[in-house]
């Protein structure tokens, strides 16, 4: 036991348990917090300009790693300030601990400026949520913090530090690590039971999410796929949960829209596998699936089985043990017939993706020398520089499908995109994971609505000079609210104007604001010269940005 300071006891337990990097933007209530972490110089301090780059910049680097992304924030403003982000990491299942300055306790009831309730605040957008109100309570809570955004399902956890509380002094004596219990194992009547469903398929279809990718199974649902001839679908693709370039992959399926009854209404069995059932951002009359449709969903987050449709066989588990047993159960107990039949699904399968690609390329061919640049030459040219190990941030969400239907992404982790509903993650997202894979090329595709929201995160690339390209698809409006607005009213083109939906009375000069900030940049305005731009880019060996001004056509 040793006497120590409130706030010299938590940057000690910070540093034993690994942390390399506090992303954080401080203010006075931080003042103890910083002060004890300069003693601790292998604890990188990475400073972001607005909260909301903050958080993304942590929950890029959670990402990448798995391990926790810790976060200093100010108080009420900054925890607000980053609430949507957060919110994103919530749903997104990214483990976080938040940490942020109160005000002195002995001041709260007389409401001291810039005070709040804070546990409040971020109870709906985190795990846990504690105000530590002793000195004495620093270690278990720091180790409960971990132990709790680690377990699954993982996400983020807020700790409020009281000024005066970082002040107090302690006898501080350490306890072990919290060890974290995720290798659940299915329930065995249930593997044998979605066994039996899946050999007696007529059309067997799977869904598949984030959960696959955070179970690190992508092998074994490639498997399980291939086993029983199986089309395989996304609900949301935030992550390289199958091969987009597999032959059995058919890409999103979004539950708001009448298409997706039709692809699923002939389905017997449907898998879903680290999914939710169903998510419907605007009310659709009616089931998604048909009464007759059995339900297998394997997850290792109770709260989505059978949340809100009933199933046939639910598989609490860590999703990579479940799809062990499940395939190795398969290939003992499926017949030649049943086999045979796998294959000649399979075989239907690859038609309908070769027509799909077919129409794309078509499409993609007849619009390539067009001014302004379409959406698909631009993802043709970003194709033809990257490297097998490049990883690409996708917060173009209104060019994102053309991205995920031109780009071979097969590896883990090669491509993220936001797992929740807040645009703004791409910018600080591309930083926070070249900071946990330094050695590999960086590529962020942010559309311009996207990219304005956090536009500072370009002050922390250059500042740390970090090697990313970020490409800017200006098409000079918020396409994606446009291209819902048809959706839901099924009138309009999405080159008319509407209020609140349009960025160029005046344009934003993104290259502007880049060398503001120590980027260098470079506005491409002709298909010819994207190559060109993007290859020295990519080479540039620093920060660099590049700004693409496409047509303002719907993504595919």
């Amino acid at each position: 036991m040793s006497l120590m300071t409130g706030k010299d006891t938590l940057i000690e337990l910070l540093y034993r348990k690994g942390v390399k990097y506090v992303f954080g933007l401080p203010g006075a209530t931080e003042i103890h917090f910083m002060t004890a972490l300069e003693k601790r110089p292998e604890i990188t301090f990475v400073l972001g300009l607005h909260e909301a780059a903050v958080a993304g910049m942590a929950e890029g680097y959670a990402r990448m790693t798995g391990e926790v992304g810790v976060i200093n924030l100010h108080t009420l403003p900054g925890l607000a300030a980053a609430l949507p982000i957060l919110d994103n990491a919530y749903k997104g299942r990214i483990p976080l601990v938040v940490t942020a300055g109160q005000q002195d306790m002995r001041l709260l009831l007389k409401d001291p400026p810039l005070s709040g309730d804070l546990l409040r605040m971020a109870s709906q957008v985190t795990k846990w949520s504690v105000e530590v109100t002793s000195a004495d309570d620093i270690p278990l809570t720091i180790h409960r913090a971990f132990k709790i955004a680690l377990q699954p399902p993982a996400g983020p956890v807020f700790i409020s530090l009281p000024h005066n509380i970082l002040e107090q002094s302690f006898d501080f004596e350490d306890i072990p690590d919290m060890q974290i219990y995720d290798q659940l194992r299915p329930d065995q009547d249930a593997i044998i039971k979605a066994a039996e469903l899946l050999m007696s398929a007529q059309l067997p279809t799977i869904l598949v999410e984030k959960g696959v990718t955070m179970n690190r199974a992508l092998p074994e649902v490639v498997k399980l796929a291939e086993l029983v001839g199986a089309r395989v679908y996304q609900p949301w693709m935030s992550d390289v949960d199958f091969p987009v370039n597999h032959p059995q992959y058919l890409g999103d399926l979004d539950a708001s829209r009448p298409q997706t009854k039709e692809i699923l209404h002939p389905v017997d069995v449907l898998v879903a596998i680290g999914c939710p059932l169903f998510e419907q951002a605007f009310y659709l009359p009616g089931n998604v699936l048909r009464k007759e449709t059995r339900i297998i969903q394997i997850d290792d987050n109770p709260w989505e089985i059978a949340k809100n449709i009933p199933v046939t066989v639910g598989i609490q588990a860590n999703i990579k043990a479940a799809l062990v047993e499940l395939t190795n159960l398969l290939e003992k107990k499926m017949s030649d017939k049943e086999k045979g039949a796998a294959q000649s699904r399979k075989s239907t399968i690859v038609k309908e993706k070769e027509s799909i690609v077919s129409a794309f390329q078509k499409k993609a061919e007849q619009e390539r020398d067009n001014v302004p640049i379409s959406v698909s030459r631009l993802m043709n040219e970003v194709k033809d520089v990257i490297t097998p190990d490049t990883l690409v941030i996708d917060d173009c969400w209104s060019s994102s499908g053309v991205l995920r239907h031109t780009l071979e992404l097969s590896q883990p982790f090669s491509y993220q995109r936001t797992r929740g509903g807040s645009i703004g993650w791409g910018l600080p997202g591309a930083i926070g994971v070249k900071l946990a894979a330094p050695e590999q090329p960086v590529l962020a595709l942010c559309g311009d609505g996207s990219a304005i929201w956090s536009i500072q995160s370009l002050w922390t690339a250059s500042h740390l000079n970090l090697n990313i390209t970020f490409v800017i698809i200006s098409n000079r409006s918020y396409r994606q609210v446009k291209i819902m607005r048809k959706i839901v009213l099924g009138e309009g083109s999405l080159a008319d104007k509407h209020p609140g939906m349009d960025l160029d009375e005046p344009a934003i000069d993104f290259c502007q604001l880049a060398r503001a900030m120590g980027v260098e940049a470079t506005r491409v305005e002709k298909p010819e010269q994207l190559k060109e731009t993007l290859k020295s880019s990519l080479a540039a060996n620093k920060p660099t940005l590049v700004e693409v001004v496409v047509e303002n056509q719907p993504g595919f």
